[in-house]
């Protein structure tokens, strides 16, 4: 037998945690999963070669107005996840599953790219010194550090080998 410890009781508290968060999990997923939505408050956007079809959910608008375009991939992934009202129209039926707004984010990858103009050159950087650098190689010999030259590195005596004596 052994003794319960700390560890053991922290160990069993966790566990216990984990298990009642596991099993309102598994509710959540098994209840109601679905929202109900207005197939006619749709909006459609478009990248110049697809269009992505919206549907307005909780009241909002239709007039929804697509930057023409973005510097990257980011900053369009960045203005759809700000639109949490706004779910990818089911291509049949008339709910939308309650994790909506993952989905659309999902499929915004291949839809963004389009509307991100590269800004990016392949010039070659190059390097100047600058006026107070040298040419000549760097060297230790003229450290002038206190405690620097006396047998015991930079450490002023309070090293492992700072006391030693024979």
């Amino acid at each position: 037998m052994f003794a319960i410890t700390a560890k053991v009781k922290i160990a069993a508290g966790i566990a216990a945690g984990a298990l009642t968060l596991g099993a309102a999990g598994a509710y959540a997923a098994t209840a109601n999963n679905t929202i109900t939505i207005d197939p006619t408050k749709s909006v459609s956007l478009s990248n110049g070669q697809t269009t992505l079809k919206l549907v307005a959910l909780n009241g909002a608008t239709t007039n929804l107005t697509l930057p023409t375009s973005f510097t990257n991939l980011g900053q369009c992934v960045s203005w759809f996840a700000t639109k949490r009202n706004y779910a990818a129209a089911p291509t049949s039926g008339t709910t939308v599953s309650k994790n909506y707004h993952g989905k659309l984010i999902g499929t915004i990858k291949a839809f963004c790219q389009p509307l991100v103009k590269s800004t990016k050159t392949d010039a070659v950087e190059t390097e100047t010194p600058d006026a107070t650098q040298s040419t000549a190689p760097e060297t230790d010999a003229t450290d002038s550090q206190s405690g620097a030259s006396n047998g015991h590195g930079h450490g002023h005596g309070h090293g492992k080998h700072a006391t030693e004596t024979n």
